[in-house]
């Protein structure tokens, strides 16, 4: 059976200005040291935001269609996140770097009605594009094996709905946890008989690392039922949604949001040891600004480092200690010599003892787009090397490159003159913890934190890296907030 490649990835924090401006607030100044700040430099709202993606952008405008003031810090220069879109210059056609589709359910035809931006069902597929595979750590074609997937997935469904309290949500993980939840996701598939599904699976496990050492419960939780439907394993499946620029919803929250939203901007300290009041000093462009809220909501990656302007208390550390982040990045690239019609998708043809998925770190695929000249790539990171930079990418993808070349999958000398248009890291992404934590009640622990010390969390990391999911969540955690 042909698979057609279906997957949402992310968007990477940019490197936000380093340039200040006005009456400014020192770097190490304490939130608490707040009197000399002049006015026109402190923000009263009824809640604050860090992070302007998925989360972040739909609790602040849920907070202020429920007549509250809100005010949203950005560490990027746009809102949206996850969901990136380049406008090539001349055919003025887009292509979707980030979130490519959303499942339709009420929650997203909402939201997109509320911005008066049209849905179109979504088709993953390009006229004339095909899928070619190959393995990326040789260059030369490879051929998927051959297998029931239909029947695989079947099984896989039968297990996953066994757990229905987990799907898009991790609030209510069953304590004990049951030891099938706790397995690494590669022990699960060999015991349930579920390797035919993996090259199915492994499309939607791209940026989780070495996917099949994931906690299963981690891995599961992103499959909610729609995914089961037989169509769902053609391209585009039921229920994908899709708009003509999908940071378009993005774009219109932030201009109704207008002054409410702190871009480039980053937290420097907190304070929150007073009932009903938050105080953070924030570093913006335009300088300083003390930001008094009554509550805050976190919709950021909840590792460690991206707390680090926060007041973390000796209940709140231990816990986001615990969390790792997986690397991903994507890239835009002109003059690959990738043939417009072809799509490359890595297959690890030497790789038994992981499925056969692709060996990290490395490439997950090569895209075709609707630009001719254009491809995207998928790089991730194995669960040993945190990071790379952008001059290590850029080196792997010549070196990839060259070797497709030199067997033969790709045209001679292919990439020679290549630019690269656009790069992202996505990291941290799939933040997650160990089998032992979760067995000893991490998610409790987790949950328990909402609402304390005027704090609400929410993110990929509460539910899953679905859109839909997080605004789920983050509606009914906001309204909750408010109550």
């Amino acid at each position: 059976m042909v698979l057609s490649p279906r997957l949402v990835i992310t968007i990477a924090y940019l490197v936000f200005t380093r340039w200040i401006a006005g009456a400014a607030i020192p770097d190490d100044a304490a939130v608490s040291d707040d009197s000399t700040v002049s006015a026109k430099n402190t923000i009263d709202v009824d809640v604050c935001v860090i992070g302007g993606g998925a989360a972040g952008t739909y609790a602040a405008i849920k907070s202020k269609d429920l007549k509250k003031t809100v005010v949203v810090v950005e560490q990027q220069d746009r809102l949206g996140g996850h969901t990136k879109t380049y406008i090539d210059p001349v055919s003025k056609k887009a292509v979707e770097l980030g979130v490519a589709e959303w499942q339709d359910t009420p929650i997203v035809r909402s939201w997109f009605k509320r911005f008066d931006v049209p849905l179109y069902q979504y088709n993953f597929t390009i006229p004339g594009v095909t899928s070619k595979y190959a393995d990326f750590t040789t260059g030369k074609p490879a051929t998927p094996k051959e297998g029931d997937l239909l029947g695989a997935w079947n099984a896989f469904q039968k297990q996953v709905i066994k757990y229905p309290s987990i799907v898009n949500d991790l609030s209510d993980v069953p304590y004990p946890v049951p030891a099938d939840l706790l397995l690494p996701f590669g022990e699960f598939i060999t015991k349930y008989k579920l390797q035919d599904a993996v090259p199915y699976l492994s499309l939607y496990g791209q940026g989780w690392g070495n996917f099949v050492t994931l906690p299963t419960l981690l891995a599961i939780k992103y499959f909610p039922p729609f995914f089961f439907s037989p169509t769902q394993l053609s391209s585009g499946g039921p229920g994908a949604l899709a708009s003509k620029d999908n940071s378009l919803v993005y774009e219109k929250a932030q201009k109704e949001l207008g002054e409410g939203v702190l871009l480039n901007s980053t937290v420097l300290s907190m304070d929150r040891s007073t009932p009903d009041l938050v105080k953070l000093i924030v570093k913006t462009p335009s300088g300083r600004k003390l930001i008094r809220a009554k509550k805050l909501i976190s919709a950021i990656p909840p590792v460690i480092d991206n707390l680090k302007g926060f007041d973390l208390n000796a209940t709140e550390t231990p816990i986001f200690n615990k969390f790792k982040g997986h690397s991903w990045y994507v890239g835009l690239v002109q003059n690959s010599d990738i043939p417009d019609n072809i799509t490359l998708i890595n297959y690890g043809a030497n790789n038994d003892r992981d499925f056969d998925i692709p060996v990290l770190p490395g490439f997950y695929d090569f895209f075709a787009t609707v630009v001719p000249g254009l491809h995207y790539f998928l790089y991730g990171g194995n669960d040993t090397q945190p990071t790379f930079t952008q001059p290590q990418v850029r080196t792997a993808l010549k070196d990839t490159l060259g070797r497709l070349s030199a067997a033969g999958t790709i045209p001679k000398n292919a990439g020679k003159d290549l630019n690269l248009i656009d790069f992202t890291s996505h990291s941290p992404y799939e933040v997650y913890v160990s089998s032992d934590e979760i067995a000893k009640g991490f998610y409790n622990k987790l949950f328990a934190l909402q609402g304390q010390r005027n704090t609400y969390w929410t993110g990929a990391a509460f539910v899953t890296h679905s859109s839909a999911a997080i605004w789920n969540f983050t509606d009914q955690l906001v309204t909750r907030m408010w109550a």
